[in-house]
């Protein structure tokens, strides 16, 4: 008999079973990790959200409306490739067809944003959840003019009502 060498069926069976339990282990760390930087990015998108609200009220004495956020932080400007004249919003949420207003909330990275603003534009709400609960993210962020960033669970800023008329609704009982 010839003396081969190789690995046995048994050999190979334990080295897979020890792939599979390293597997295990690390796949939910990694989507942790993305959840987690997805609510990183929430709450640093609406921090610079805030501080362009704050230099808007600086300059104009008041908060932009709800129906006029876009032509008011960025301007007729806000397309691809170009400078947006005003710019006091943050860059990436200028877009051409987004308003990032209740009937029409702007997604940036696993988030879905909103801006409601009263009818006098002395007050405002901007919210954060994720666009997938869950996967982008499991905390909720709203903050209103008073400048504090709130976090709930996604489901209890999702499920809040918000009325039709550009008013301030209440922050969920959860925050």
């Amino acid at each position: 008999m010839k003396n081969e060498r190789g690995f046995t069926l048994v050999e190979i069976m334990i080295v897979v079973a020890i792939i599979a339990l390293l597997a295990a282990i690390a796949i939910p760390n990694v989507l942790r990790g993305r959840t987690t930087a997805n609510e990183s990015a929430a709450i640093g998108n609406l921090r610079a959200v805030l501080s362009s609200l704050e230099m808007f009220r600086s300059v104009n004495n008041t908060y932009p409306l709800t129906t006029t956020w876009k032509a008011s932080m960025y301007g007729a400007d806000c397309l691809v490739g170009t400078q947006p004249d005003p710019d006091f919003g943050p860059p990436s949420f200028c877009h051409a067809t987004e308003l990032m207003t209740v009937a029409a909330p702007r997604t940036v990275q696993g988030f879905i944003y909103d801006y409601l603003a009263d009818a006098a534009g002395n007050s405002y709400v901007v919210n954060a959840h994720p666009a997938t609960p869950g996967t982008t993210g499991t905390r909720a962020f709203f903050a209103d003019q008073t400048g504090l960033l709130h976090h709930c669970t996604a489901a209890a800023l999702a499920d809040r009502a918000v009325s039709t008329d550009p008013t301030i609704d209440a922050a969920p009982a959860a925050c």
